[in-house]
């Protein structure tokens, strides 16, 4: 019987843990796609506006113990958005290092909880009669936490649901606005939460 208990255990143990042991590397690619469409009519005036968002993550990280592993990600984000003669295109390029603790709910998923600091350069554009560009440097230091599932010991599905942030960013403008340059610089500070089922970009990990 003990025999029974001690297999069990270990059937159990190897569902569970496999793919998080300490020593294993982890290939990550994450993409976060959005579309946004906003359409008003009024007697007087029609309003339509059309946004895309693409968040992608290229990441690397290992297994430093069982269940917790030490990453680092490279970052690329493309927004648009156009509503009559105004529009704005926004790129971003930047990377974090993280850390993250996974904790088995049943078989294969699980959820985590980490921290990361991170890094991101944004170049700004402003097409509305007036053109204007905007730099900016972005820094932040945050927590987040989701749901991961282990489906099989190559490869696991990764979604954030919550997360607070630290972010500093420092922005510079320029602009043209009749005929004369205009340089503006900005600096701001903030404490985000993005609350529950927020972020669902997803994640997928080669496991070696």
């Amino acid at each position: 019987m003990k025999n029974k208990i001690l297999t069990a255990i270990a059937v159990m143990a190897s569902l569970c843990g496999y793919a998080q042991t300490k020593g294993t590397n982890a290939l990550s690619l994450g993409v976060d796609v959005r579309t946004e469409k906003l359409e008003q009519q009024t007697p007087d005036n029609e309003y339509n506006q059309e946004s895309k968002t693409n968040n992608y993550q290229l990441g690397y990280s290992f297994f430093i113990k069982d269940n917790a592993k030490l990453g680092i990600n490279l970052l690329y984000n493309r927004y648009e958005s156009k509503a009559g003669e105004f529009s704005t295109k926004q790129d971003g390029y930047g990377g974090d290092v993280n850390y993250q603790h996974y904790y088995p709910i049943v078989k294969k998923l699980f959820v985590y909880a980490g921290g990361r600091a991170g890094y991101l350069y944004t170049e700004t554009e402003y097409l509305n009669g007036n053109s204007q560009s905007l730099t900016g440097h972005h820094y932040k230091l945050g927590a987040y936490g989701g749901v991961t599932w282990f489906f099989s010991k190559r490869f696991a599905l990764e979604t954030s649901l919550l997360s607070a942030n630290i972010d500093y960013a420092t922005t510079k403008r320029k602009s043209n606005q009749d005929g004369y340059g205009v340089n503006v610089r900005s600096t701001n500070f903030n404490l985000s939460s993005q609350g529950f089922l927020n972020n669902l970009g997803f994640k997928i990990y080669l496991l070696f």
